[in-house]
C-alpha cells in the first residue's frame, strides 16, 4: 500500500523543527548562565518546550503521510513518545550547558539524545491504529538511528557553540537553528521511509485511539508555536532582567575599580588580544580608543623593571600559569606609579589559554609604606632613646637564651661596649667565659655567688617551659659592687606559636631592699616593743562593720588563736567582763561609729581560764577627704600589772601616810617641853594681865583705861596660845592631802613659832632672811610645815652638844626657772663623812633614838610637789639643807605622801 505526503504539513513540520531548534539554542544559553535551583527550573522548562517542539514536528510529519485507509492514534502511546522527546531534550540541554564538553561527553550525549529521538519516532509510529500490517526495513531503520545520533551530535555542537549569549549575533543563532531544524526532519522522514503497510482484513484496535482532523492538526501546530513562543519570551525577559542586573553590576564594578584604583584585563597570548577596563586605561594613561598591546604596556614600564616584566609575560604565555608581580610605570609627565598585577589562567575547549586579571595602582600604598618605614625608623630611634634612657637594664635574647641586644643602661652598669657584651652573650646562661674581657683576666659571673644557683635554675626552667618569670638577685657592677636587681623575662611567640625571642629587664631595687630591710627591722622592733609592753594593734572598718587587722600581740592579749583569723565583734565582747560590756560598747562608738573621733577606755577581760585581765584600749578615727569616718585604728594595752601596782602604791601611800603621821606625833612628843613653854608663856602673860586688870578695877578710883589695855593684852595672849594649840592640833591630825596656794614665808614663820622655845632651851639663835614679797606655791600646808619642822629639828639636834656659836639660819628667795629656793643652815656637827649619800634613805639615822624616816618623808613630800631636796656641808662646820618648789600653780599632782 503506497501513501503520499501533504507537502504543506511537511513544510510546517520543518518550520516547527527550526523554531524548536532556535528555542533550544536560546534555552541552552539560559541554562548555562543559571545556577542552583534556577538552573534546574530552566533545564526542565526548556526541555519541556524543546521536547514539545520535536514531538510536534514528528506528529505533523506523520499526519503529512496520507494512506488510502483511515488512520487513528493510540493516545497513551502518543504521550509516551512525548515523554521520550522531553527526556532527549533534557539530555541535550544538560550536555550543551556544561562548562566544558569533551569528545567522550559529546559522543555519549549524542548517543543518548539520538536514542531518545529514535525512541520518540518509533513509539509514535507504534501509536498508529489502521487496518493494515506495518513492516520496517531494518537497514533503513538502522540508518535512521545513526542519522538521529549524528544529527544529535551536530545539534549538541551547535548548541554548545551558541550557548554563550555574548558570542555571535542573532543571525548566527538563526542560521544554526535552520541547520538543526533541517537536519532533524531528515531522521524522521528516513524512519517513515523504512515503514511499509499491507492491507489486512483484521480490524484495527481503536480502544483509546483518536482520529486527528484538520482542526486537531492545526491545534497541535498552534499549541507548539505557543509553547515555544512562551519559552522564548520567558527567556528573553529573563535575559533582559539579567542584562539590567549585569549593567548595574558592571557600573558598580567600574565605580569600585575607579575608587580602588583597580583595573581589570583579559589577555589571549595565542592571538595577542588584550581587553582593558576603563580603569586600566586610566592607570596606564592611554586613550580609550587605543588598542592595548604588550608593547604599549612595556612602553610605560620603568626601564629598571622592564626586563623582569618582559620575562614574566613571556613565561606566562609559555607556561600558562597564574602570575603576580609589582613594577613601576613612568607616565608621560614623568610621574612614577607602582602597580601590582595579578593574573589567573583559564583554558577553553580548544585548550587555548586566556588570562584574566587585575591591575592595582598601589602608588598610595607604596607611599604609605615608605612613610610607614620612615615613621617606624623614627619610632625605633625614639624607642631606642627611651630604652637607653630608661633607668633599667633592658636586653633581648634568642630562644636559646643567648643575648642579642642590650641597652645603654646595661652597658653602663657593666662597663663595656655593645660588641664586647654580645661577644660575651653566654653571660645570661652563666657558663664560664671563653675569652678575656676588655680589662683582662677572666670574666667573673655577674650574679652574686649566693644567688647564682637559684637564678640559673629558674632561667633554665623558663627556657624549657617558655613561660615568663621574675627573680631578685644581686648583680656585680663594673666597680665590683653588688646591687640588688629585679629581673623579669617575657617570651615572644609568632603567629604559629613558635618562641622567637626573649625580652628581659633588670631594675635596680637596692634602695627598696634597704627600705624593706629597715621595714623588717622596724616591724621586728615594733613586734618586740608590743611584746615587751604588752600592746596590741588593731583596725576596725566602719564600712565592713568588723575588725580588719589584729597584730600578733593583740591575739595573745585577748587569748585568741591567730590560726582562727580575726575574731568577730561578738566573740570579742564575750571576752569583756559582763559588768563592763555596756560601757565599752557605748564608749567605743560601736552603735554609731560614723559619729566617733577618739576614745580611751579601760575595761576588764574574763579569759577562758577564768583569769581577770585589765586592758586599756585607745582608738582614733581615720577620715577621708570629705570628713567621713573610714575606720578606727588603735592599740590595746595590758594594764593588769599597772593596776596591781596602783593598788600597791595606794597601800604604800596609806602606809606612808601613817608613817608620816607617826613621825609628826613623835616629833611633837619630842618637843613637848618646848611646846609647853610656848603655850605657857601666853597663858602666864594672860594671868599676869588679868591680875593687873583686877587691881586696876579694884582701886577706889578704877583706872578703866589701864584695865582695858590689860584686857586687850589678855586677848592677844589667849589668841597667841590658841594659834599655837591650833597648829599643834593640825600637825597631830590625819587628813587627806589638799592643795592650795600657800605662802612659803608664812609656813617658815609658823614653824619658827613652834620651835622658838626649843631653840631658846639650847641657846640656839634663829636668823631669817626671807624674801620681801610673798613666795606662793600650790601645795599642802601641813606637808610643807612637816618638811620645815623636820629640817629645823634636825639642825637643832645637830647643835645641842656643840660648843661655840649655835645659829640656825633660814633663807627664802626666788630661783631660776620660776622656782622658790629655801635653805636651812646650822653650825652643828655636819653631815657624816662616809655616809652623806644615805641620809635620805628610809630608816637611816645618826641619832641614838631616831627613826630614820624624817628626811626620807621630807624628800618624798618635796618631790610630790614638783621640787627637789638636797644637802651640803658648811665650812668650817655644820650642814645646809636646800629644797626648791615650783612657784606656778601647774604643779604635778603627786600627792603620794598624805598628811
Amino acid at each position: 500500500m503506497i501513501g503520499s505526503y501533504n507537502y504543506a504539513l511537511v513544510a510546517l513540520s520543518v518550520l516547527i523543527a527550526m523554531f524548536a531548534s532556535y528555542a533550544a539554542l536560546d534555552l541552552a544559553a539560559r541554562v548555562t548562565a543559571a545556577a542552583g535551583s534556577t538552573r534546574a527550573v530552566w533545564l526542565l522548562g526548556g526541555a519541556g518546550a524543546m521536547g514539545t517542539g520535536i514531538w510536534s514536528m514528528h506528529y505533523l510529519g506523520m499526519l503529512a503521510f496520507v494512506l488510502p485507509i483511515p488512520v487513528a492514534y493510540h493516545w497513551p502511546t502518543v504521550l509516551l513518545s512525548l515523554f521520550a522527546a522531553i527526556l532527549a531534550s533534557v539530555i541535550a540541554l544538560h550536555v550543551a550547558s556544561r562548562q566544558k564538553m569533551s569528545v567522550s561527553r559529546a559522543v555519549a550525549g549524542s548517543v543518548l539524545m539520538g536514542a531518545g529521538i529514535a525512541s520518540m519516532h518509533y513509539i509514535g509510529m507504534a501509536a498508529m491504529r489502521l487496518p493494515a500490517v506495518s513492516q520496517f526495513n531494518s537497514f533503513v531503520v538502522a540508518l535512521s538511528v545513526v542519522l538521529a545520533i549524528l544529527i544529535s551530535l551536530g545539534a549538541l555542537s551547535i548548541a554548545f557553540q551558541f550557548r554563550n549569549e555574548k558570542t555571535g549575533i542573532g543571525w548566527e543563532k538563526v542560521a544554526g537553528a535552520v541547520v538543526m531544524g533541517s537536519a532533524i526532519p531528515v531522521m524522521h522522514y528516513t524512519g517513515m521511509a523504512a515503514a511499509s503497510f499491507t492491507p489486512s482484513n483484521v480490524p484495527a484496535d481503536l480502544s483509546h485511539a483518536v482520529n486527528i482532523s484538520l482542526v486537531g492538526t492545526t491545534g497541535i501546530a498552534a499549541v507548539t508555536f505557543i509553547v515555544l513562543g512562551l519559552a522564548l519570551l520567558t527567556s528573553w525577559m529573563d535575559r533582559r532582567f539579567a542584562e539590567h542586573k549585569l549593567h548595574r553590576s558592571e557600573a558598580y564594578l567600574a565605580e569600585a575599580q575607579r575608587l580602588s584604583h583597580t583595573g581589570s584585563f583579559g589577555w589571549r597570548p595565542s592571538t595577542g588580544e588584550i581587553i582593558w577596563s576603563d580603569e586600566t586605561f586610566r592607570i596606564f594613561q592611554y586613550d580609550r580608543t587605543t588598542t592595548p598591546t604588550v608593547e604599549l604596556i612595556l612602553q610605560r614600564v620603568h626601564p629598571d623593571d622592564a626586563p623582569l616584566v618582559r620575562e614574566t609575560i613571556e613565561r606566562a604565555s609559555q607556561d600558562g600559569r597564574d602570575f603576580e608581580h609589582e613594577y613601576r610605570l613612568v607616565m608621560p609627565d614623568g610621574a612614577v606609579k607602582h602597580v601590582d598585577v595579578v593574573a589567573h589562567a583559564l583554558s577553553d575547549q580548544s585548550a587555548s589559554i586566556e588570562f584574566v586579571g587585575a591591575v592595582m595602582d598601589v602608588s598610595d600604598r607604596k607611599r604609605a609604606e615608605e612613610e610607614l618605614r620612615r615613621s617606624e625608623a623614627l619610632a625605633e630611634q625614639r624607642l631606642r632613646l627611651v630604652v637607653d634612657t630608661t633607668p633599667a637594664m633592658i636586653n633581648s635574647c634568642r630562644p636559646d637564651g643567648y643575648l642579642d641586644y642590650v641597652n645603654k643602661g646595661w652597658l653602663d652598669y657593666f662597663g663595656f661596649s655593645l660588641e664586647t657584651a654580645l661577644d660575651r652573650a653566654d653571660v645570661m646562661t652563666m657558663s664560664p667565659p671563653s675569652k678575656a674581657d676588655m680589662h683582662g683576666g677572666d670574666w667573673q659571673p655577674i650574679i652574686h655567688p649566693e644567688d647564682l644557683p637559684g637564678f640559673t635554675s629558674q632561667w633554665k626552667s623558663m627556657l624549657v617551659s617558655g613561660k615568663p618569670g621574675e627573680r631578685e638577685a644581686r648583680v656585680r657592677r663594673f666597680d665590683g659592687v653588688y646591687r640588688w636587681h629585679l629581673f623579669r623575662a617575657v617570651p615572644l611567640y609568632d603567629e604559629t606559636g613558635k618562641l622567637v625571642k626573649w625580652y628581659g629587664s633588670a631594675f635596680d631595687i637596692e634602695d627598696r631592699k634597704r627600705a624593706e630591710e629597715a621595714l623588717r627591722r622596724s616591724e621586728g622592733y615594733l613586734a618586740e616593743a608590743q611584746r615587751l609592753t604588752r600592746t596590741g594593734i588593731w583596725a576596725w572598718s566602719v564600712t565592713a562593720r568588723r575588725s580588719v587587722y589584729w597584730s600578733q600581740e593583740n591575739y595573745g592579749l585577748f587569748a585568741f588563736d591567730p590560726e582562727g583569723g580575726i575574731p568577730s565583734d561578738e566573740a570579742f565582747y564575750q571576752r569583756v567582763h559582763p559588768k563592763d560590756r555596756d560601757r565599752v560598747r557605748r564608749e567605743v562608738f560601736l552603735e554609731r561609729p560614723e559619729e566617733g573621733s577618739h576614745f580611751d577606755v579601760e575595761f576588764r577581760l574574763v579569759l577562758p581560764d577564768g583569769a581577770i585581765k585589765y586592758v586599756r584600749s585607745t582608738g582614733h578615727a581615720v577620715r577621708n577627704a570629705s570628713g567621713d569616718v573610714l575606720e578606727y585604728v588603735g592599740t590595746s594595752i595590758d594594764v593588769t600589772e599597772r593596776k596591781r601596782a596602783e593598788e600597791e602604791r595606794e597601800r604604800l601611800r596609806q602606809a606612808q601616810e601613817d608613817l608620816a603621821h607617826v613621825n609628826r606625833v613623835t616629833t611633837m612628843g619630842e618637843l613637848t617641853a618646848s611646846l609647853a613653854h610656848e603655850v605657857n608663856q601666853p597663858i602666864t602673860a594672860a594671868v599676869t594681865d588679868a591680875n593687873a586688870c583686877l587691881r586696876w578695877l579694884a582701886r577706889d578710883d578704877p583706872d578703866v583705861e589701864e584695865a582695858r589695855m590689860s584686857a586687850s593684852r589678855i586677848v592677844k595672849a589667849a589668841t597667841r596660845a590658841a594659834d599655837i594649840i591650833s597648829r599643834i592640833r593640825l600637825l597631830f591630825q590625819k587628813n587627806t592631802s589638799q592643795r592650795e596656794l600657800v605662802d612659803v614665808n608664812e609656813v617658815i614663820r609658823e614653824i619658827i613659832v613652834l620651835l622658838r622655845g626649843e631653840a631658846t632651851r639650847y641657846s640656839i639663835a634663829i636668823r631669817t632672811e626671807l624674801a620681801a614679797d610673798p613666795l606662793q606655791v600650790m601645795g599642802d600646808r601641813v606637808q610643807l610645815q612637816q618638811v620645815m619642822m623636820n629640817l629645823m629639828i634636825n639642825s637643832t639636834d645637830a647643835m645641842k652638844d656643840v660648843d661655840g656659836t649655835r645659829e640656825l639660819a633660814i633663807t627664802s628667795q626666788p630661783a631660776d626657772n620660776e622656782e622658790i629656793l629655801v635653805s636651812i643652815s646650822d653650825t652643828g656637827l655636819g653631815l657624816p663623812s662616809q655616809q652623806a649619800d644615805q641620809i635620805f634613805k628610809a630608816f637611816f639615822t645618826t641619832k641614838p633614838h631616831g627613826t630614820g624616816m624624817g628626811l626620807s618623808i621630807s624628800r618624798s613630800i618635796v618631790e610630790s610637789h614638783g621640787g627637789r631636796l638636797w644637802a651640803g656641808r658648811n665650812s668650817p662646820r655644820g650642814a645646809s639643807f636646800y629644797f626648791t618648789l615650783p612657784s606656778k600653780a601647774q604643779v604635778p599632782d603627786k600627792s603620794t605622801v598624805p598628811a
